[in-house]
């Protein structure tokens, strides 16, 4: 996905960090402590927010229930998939060295 690919709006409106904030239902400190995690326009020093980012924002934070996932799953005729568990990342102490790599030399 690039960086606008999410974006459907037809109209884009930008909102600062009180409007924003005022849409999601949350304070502006968190949004302002949280903008590194959270999708947002930049137009130099000056976050902003469209409906499309902060429709991502609230999906972010969704909490679904197991109750919840079960009822959807059945409605759906499917069952919800297992996330594939990720690669586990081996500590430093457990790395060891290949063995050799001897080269030859062509003379």
């Amino acid at each position: 996905m690039t960086r606008r690919d999410y974006c459907r709006c037809a109209s884009v409106r930008n909102f600062d960090y009180d409007h924003a904030a005022e849409k999601l239902g949350c304070n502006r400190r968190w949004l302002e402590d949280n903008i590194s995690r959270l999708p947002h326009q930049k137009f130099g020093q000056s976050p902003v927010f469209c409906d499309c980012e902060l429709a991502l924002i609230q999906a972010m934070f969704t909490v679904l229930p197991a109750d919840v996932l079960e009822l959807l799953s059945a409605d759906e005729g499917q069952e919800t998939r297992a996330e594939p568990e990720p690669e586990r990342v081996r500590a430093l102490r457990e790395i060891r060295p290949s063995g050799s790599r001897r080269s030859t030399a062509v003379s």
